[in-house]
């Protein structure tokens, strides 16, 4: 596995001219920072962070509005990394230090399941997330929810976020998100791609992220742009 390893860094470095490589997941940049993969290859290839945290994606008025609802008398349900979120007005956690009813879950069927057991109280689901999280929170609609239940909608797709980014930053290519290419694919991705900018769909270990940097090197290097699969034991 190492001798993989050194190869490909090899590769990259031996192939390395002025390359802004940017990735839209927050595992991949928790891989990239934990193993140190800046520091190991070269320094004409940056590798940016893009918007792949959901929580950090969240509008401000998204959050204003699931605390006005708390401020009607609605219990609001969220993650947990949701709480401290600022909105204009404030943090989910501010709301509920404010005395409003704001519960923290580990997924919509835990807030479903407060709302089967609280009648009279009008539960709130606030959801967040990519196409990843989006599935489960309809799927617990499709299977039916109390007449006291409902849902804040906070979904993002990633391929139109990357689209805007193709607009307005320096990149040349990108990592695409495994986790979110397990749901959508890689179609969604080929507009993105036809307009010039090479992706990788990228697994989430050491070797996968290598081995997306080096495809994006092939690909730059033979001027050409295309969506390739890096990650086929899942996508």
């Amino acid at each position: 596995m190492q001798n993989i390893e050194q190869r490909l860094i090899s590769k990259i470095n031996e192939n390395a001219t002025p390359l802004r490589i940017m990735h839209v997941c927050g595992t991949h940049e928790r891989t990239i920072s934990k193993y140190a993969i800046r520091d190991i290859i070269s320094e004409d290839v940056q590798l940016l962070s893009g918007p792949g945290c959901p929580v950090c994606v969240t509008p401000s008025e998204d959050i204003d509005f699931a605390i006005a609802m708390a401020r009607s008398g609605k219990v609001i349900t969220s993650f947990g990394d949701m709480m401290r979120v600022p909105g204009t007005t404030g943090s989910l956690f501010d709301a509920r230090s404010d005395g409003y009813d704001i519960r923290m879950v580990y997924s919509i069927d835990d807030a479903v399941k407060i709302a089967k057991e609280n009648p009279t109280l009008e539960i709130v689901f606030f959801g967040i997330g990519f196409e990843t999280t989006a599935p489960s929170n309809a799927a617990a609609l499709l299977r039916g929810v109390p007449e006291n239940f409902s849902i804040i909608t906070s979904h993002k797709l990633m391929p139109p976020a990357m689209e805007i980014l193709t607009q307005d930053t320096n990149v040349d290519g990108f990592l695409a998100p495994g986790h979110v290419s397990t749901i959508i694919g890689t179609g969604p991705y080929d507009p993105i791609s036809k307009k010039g900018f090479p992706i990788v769909v990228t697994g989430f270990e050491v070797l996968d992220v290598l081995l997306g940097i080096a495809m994006i090197q092939d690909q730059i290097r033979s001027g050409s742009s295309c969506v390739e699969n890096a990650y086929p034991r899942a996508v």
